[in-house]
């Protein structure tokens, strides 16, 4: 690695820094969870005060580059994968399919019930409808990333067969099964934190940053078809959105594995 600060140009030193350390990891002499030199270590060698490196090591931790671990240090991360959820017509399944990755689903419940009123609204459904429910946990290359609990219509879909969500998308259950194609996506996306119940899903502590984002989908004809709640680890996903004075040109969803 090259640790030289050229001084003599109006570039800040720490993100000069910042850009060596991105060079050293684009070129693989650093690894992903390999542990980068000590603050100390990098201040001697790049000839500035720890205050610089510290300013440094902050901003690729806030870019995802590198993780802090407490009383350790900190690591390279794994590499962003871009990706889009927002403004694609897509399941997350699909999403993650496209970018390459592993992906496992669980099955944690599955019942036919009478369902609550907020469901029943969501659905546009008659007192005596009921609803299939059933709640999924997605692994991504065998890390619990995705948890989901989905209600569609009893009706449109009988003798729905869960097992088939194991290794397909619900748009490709209800295209192949069903002949049902979802035409329009409404998402309203959410911050949160996890719970008790998230921590034991997800593995992380109570508190970690959770993506929450509701999706209701709808027939060609307008008809309401599913109504999903989503949460998605926020340690490992990030969106960007683009604006401009037309509006919103385009939505990017980034995963970073930590």
């Amino acid at each position: 690695m090259d640790y030289r600060i050229d001084k003599t140009i109006p570039i800040p030193y720490y993100y000069q820094i910042q850009q060596q350390i991105k060079k050293v990891i684009k070129k693989g002499e650093w690894k992903p969870g390999q542990f980068i030199p000590p603050e100390r270590d990098l201040s001697e060698k790049f000839k500035v005060s720890r205050i610089t490196t510290r300013k440094a090591l902050e901003g690729l931790s806030i870019e995802g580059v590198i993780r802090k671990i407490k009383g350790k240090g900190a690591i390279v991360a794994k590499p962003k994968i871009e990706g889009q959820l927002f403004n694609r017509l897509i399941g997350t399944y699909q999403d993650l399919k496209d970018k390459g990755f592993k992906i496992t689903n669980k099955i944690l419940d599955f019942k036919i019930i009478e369902s609550k009123e907020s469901v029943k609204k969501e659905l546009n459904l008659l007192p005596q409808d009921k609803v299939i429910r059933f709640e999924r946990i997605r692994f991504l290359d065998n890390e619990p990333y995705h948890y989901s609990k989905t209600f569609m219509t009893e009706k449109i879909c009988p003798n729905f067969d869960y097992k088939l969500l194991i290794n397909n998308s619900l748009i490709k259950v209800l295209e192949e099964r069903y002949e049902l194609k979802i035409y329009r996506v409404r998402r309203v996306l959410e911050a949160s934190i996890a719970s008790m119940e998230d921590s034991k899903l997800f593995k992380i502590k109570i508190g970690a940053p959770i993506l929450t984002f509701y999706n209701t989908a709808f027939l060609k004809e307008g008809i309401p078809i599913e109504y999903t709640l989503n949460k998605i680890r926020g340690d490992m996903s990030k969106f960007e959105i683009d604006i401009s004075l037309e509006g919103v040109e385009n939505i990017k969803h980034n995963i970073k594995n930590n």
